[in-house]
């Protein structure tokens, strides 16, 4: 009993809080370096999976043709996954004046993975840019991006995502800064474990095909598999993109499940990587991401043991108020006074974990659809 108590208190502990200070002392002595060029223009295809996209797609053909990248040098895919709304003729109509944009119809709902599964072939560029309909790149984020492939040993490069509401006003929590400070120290020791899924790029001849018959995460696997390939990632804070945050919890909620059944599809996918001699990155693997994933089943441990061991009531009281502070966040996350900013932590832990775990349960049961709709994504 008290071995499955202190070894679950120390996992959470570890890979919460211990793994951050781990590598922020890594990156103050060590630091793996890259050759990058800013005149390296290699030519780029973007890539997007849509579907119902009729309000943001005029833009987002917009923020294409506003990058601050050669015309020759860059091409826009666009793969869309059945649309029933004005999405097709919106792009057909942008498809005419503009070459370098070409248009995939799917007739059969098929799913994100699917379709980015048969644009990627398609694609005549050495780099493929993956993105989403909802983000919108800062003009000079694809070459802050491409410079680093002037490196060969360098697959895949991440930009930074910014949240906004619709007001435009950045909505980061103190969660997404955490990881991005925690992206930023871990790019220090050459690692890279999954990018941005609106901005991000990758080598097109180390693409893999996904399986597209169940839920993945492919901003995970894709730039996370360049090193089971013999390459490595790059985390660029300068390329930024922005992008909505959902305004509606259950959305957001939903999303995170999604999320929660392709990360343990991801541990399947990428297992290889966790072999203790595949260095840094397996390190970080295991420290950043399977503890993580795994958090929810050292929770449910640490609170039942904790139950049973009346010497540390004073922790099993703790537990229970964040649960509660948890629940009462229920009731204020729309509001913005500080209360509601406190109980906020501890409701966005609780509801984050409580995702991982539905996710894992469709995960093993195979009840997550492969398919997506509109409302998968922020916008929402």
């Amino acid at each position: 009993m008290h071995f499955l108590f202190f070894t679950a208190g120390a996992l959470l502990v570890y890979t919460y809080v211990g793994y951050f200070c781990v590598v922020a002392v890594l990156a103050c002595f060590i630091r793996r370096r890259h050759r990058s060029d800013d005149n390296h223009l290699p030519l780029v295809s973007l890539v997007i999976s849509l579907h119902n996209e009729e309000k943001l797609i005029a833009q987002r053909i917009d923020n294409f043709e506003a990058l601050d990248y050669p015309f020759d040098r860059c091409e826009l895919l666009l793969g869309d996954d059945c649309s029933t709304d004005r999405t097709r003729e919106i792009i057909r109509q942008r498809c005419a004046g503009n070459p370098r944009i070409r248009f995939f119809p799917f007739d059969t709902h098929q799913g994100k993975t699917a379709v980015i599964n048969t644009l990627v072939p398609q694609a005549t560029g050495s780099i493929i840019a993956f993105t989403d309909a909802n983000t919108f790149y800062a003009p000079d984020s694809l070459r802050k991006m491409a410079r680093h492939f002037a490196d060969p040993r360098i697959g895949s490069v991440s930009g930074r995502l910014i949240l906004t509401s619709a007001t435009g006003v950045n909505t980061d929590d103190g969660y997404w800064k955490y990881e991005t400070l925690l992206k930023r120290l871990e790019g220090r020791l050459g690692v890279m474990l999954g990018a941005n899924g609106g901005i991000y790029t990758l080598r097109k001849e180390l693409f893999r095909p996904l399986k597209s018959d169940v839920i993945q995460i492919d901003d995970f696997i894709w730039p996370v598999s360049v090193y089971a390939q013999g390459c490595r990632g790059v985390y660029e804070p300068a390329a930024i993109a922005n992008e909505e945050a959902s305004p509606y919890v259950e959305a957001e909620f939903r999303r995170k499940v999604r999320i929660g059944t392709g990360d343990y599809r991801a541990l399947i996918e990428c297992r290889q990587l966790l072999l203790p001699w595949k260095g840094w990155i397996a390190f970080a693997f295991w420290s950043h991401k399977v503890f993580r994933w795994f958090a929810p089943f050292l929770l449910i441990a640490l609170f039942v043991t904790n139950a049973l061991l009346p010497q540390y009531r004073w922790l099993f009281v703790a537990q229970c108020a964040c649960y509660l502070a948890a629940g009462l966040g229920v009731f204020f996350s729309k509001q913005k006074h500080i209360l509601a900013k406190l109980l906020r932590v501890p409701y966005y832990f609780a509801g984050s974990n409580i995702a991982l775990l539905i996710g894992f349960y469709k995960c093993v049961t195979g009840r997550q659809k492969a398919t997506w709709t509109q409302k998968a994504h922020r916008t929402t």
